[in-house]
């Protein structure tokens, strides 16, 4: 296992586990607390607003300065930024953690895409290796964070922050030392365990293929995030216990691991709208279905799994465009990809905040998913038609 993934992978698996632990802790603390659904989805809104900017003003920092140097500081001042969990007791505690880790993630992810697509490149691996590990990674840790973080913060709370704490910290000493032993780049055996094995894209016309995924991933994702944020309150008031909400709410995370794994194992879709368009379309309309069962334990797992599918597909089909540069810009295209998943968890609470608002059921989500997927239809019916138009 070593030689396919490094510590740089483990940060992306570590760190996703704090950013899920924490995000599901603030939703579930304002589920507790009696916010509404609009309120909820405002806090996350906000929080999500400082994503965009971090990842936009801060996510391309590397290519000026270093990642490794830009990550240990970061690490360092998130480290003393995680003690004010301790002291969490009114509302505006929460707004206020929304905003800091939304900062800290909006700068963590872009400069950690960057290093590792940069630094992988400039020993021989192909960007689709690199994206597929990093998705793994994150992914992977996002499972364990979304599952325990509403029990741990209404049972263990401290157990939270402490481990953010340890990690930041550990992070920050380990990255400096390891910038002064490699300089940028990471040492290992990765360009003879991965070969090109994805099919040549059509490189002329890469900025297409950029544009139409990373709309669809926009559209696409709000369905994810309006459940990420909003089911702890939807489950909790059919009279399931707030700290086992996690259990449920998991579901989006395992859709996301397993539409990643698919996708690295059937590489199908690269370079290939029409099979990429299939592949969208079957995971959407499994999700939309599933919004109009009746409500139940089973119902909200299967939601969220094919919720997290409806995410996962066009982020990895966005990313992997965006990542596969012959420009030297990775820090730049990677604060892109993360200011648009910044978008995707301001916009998705506040967009699904309204329609459970005037309507507090899982069907309200159902409509407000098929008004996005009737557009990204479309979006995806005008590339492909142009597509083919262009190759004839």
């Amino acid at each position: 296992m070593k030689k396919y993934f490094h510590v740089f992978n483990f940060y992306a698996f570590s760190f996703s586990i704090l950013l899920y632990l924490l995000n599901s802790s603030i939703n579930t603390k304002a589920a507790e607390w009696g916010l509404s659904y609009m309120v909820i989805g405002l806090i996350n809104f906000i929080g999500c607003v400082f994503y965009v900017i971090s990842a936009l003003v801060f996510g391309r920092m590397g290519d000026r300065t270093g990642f490794k140097r830009s990550l240990s500081v970061g690490m360092f001042i998130m480290t003393i930024a995680l003690f004010l969990g301790f002291f969490w007791s009114r509302p505006v505690d929460i707004v206020i953690a929304a905003i800091g880790v939304n900062l800290f993630f909006g700068f963590f992810f872009p400069s950690l895409e960057g290093l590792l697509s940069k630094s992988e490149k400039s020993i021989g691996i192909d960007s689709a290796s690199t994206v597929v590990r990093f998705v793994l990674s994150w992914s992977a840790g996002n499972i364990v964070g979304m599952a325990f973080g509403p029990f741990l913060i209404q049972r263990f709370p401290a157990a939270i922050f402490s481990y953010g704490i340890a990690l930041c910290g550990f992070g920050s000493i380990h990255v400096r030392s390891h910038l002064k032993r490699h300089g940028e780049s990471l040492p290992g055996s990765f360009a003879e365990t991965f070969s090109s094995s994805f099919r040549e894209i059509d490189l002329p016309r890469l900025e297409e293929f950029r544009k139409v995924y990373r709309f669809t991933f926009l559209l696409a994702g709000i369905i994810y995030t309006s459940g990420m944020a909003l089911f702890p309150k939807l489950i909790s008031s059919t009279g399931i216990q707030l700290q086992n909400v996690g259990f449920l709410t998991v579901g989006a995370n395992v859709g996301v691991f397993l539409s990643f794994v698919f996708l690295s194992l059937f590489r199908f879709w690269v370079g290939s709208p029409g099979l990429s368009f299939i592949t969208m379309i079957s995971v959407f309309g499994a999700a939309v279905a599933t919004f109009f069962l009746p409500e139940s334990p089973v119902t909200f797992f299967l939601a969220t799994l094919f919720s997290g599918a409806t995410y996962a597909v066009p982020y990895i089909f966005a990313i992997f465009y965006g990542l596969t540069s012959k420009e030297d810009d990775h820090g730049k295209q990677g604060g892109i990809h993360e200011s648009m998943v910044g978008i995707i968890f301001g916009v998705g609470p506040l967009l699904g905040g309204y329609f459970l608002q005037l309507w507090p059921s899982l069907k309200s989500v159902g409509l407000m998913s098929i008004g996005l997927i009737t557009v990204i239809i479309i979006s995806q019916m005008t590339f492909l038609f142009k597509n083919k138009v262009k190759r004839q």
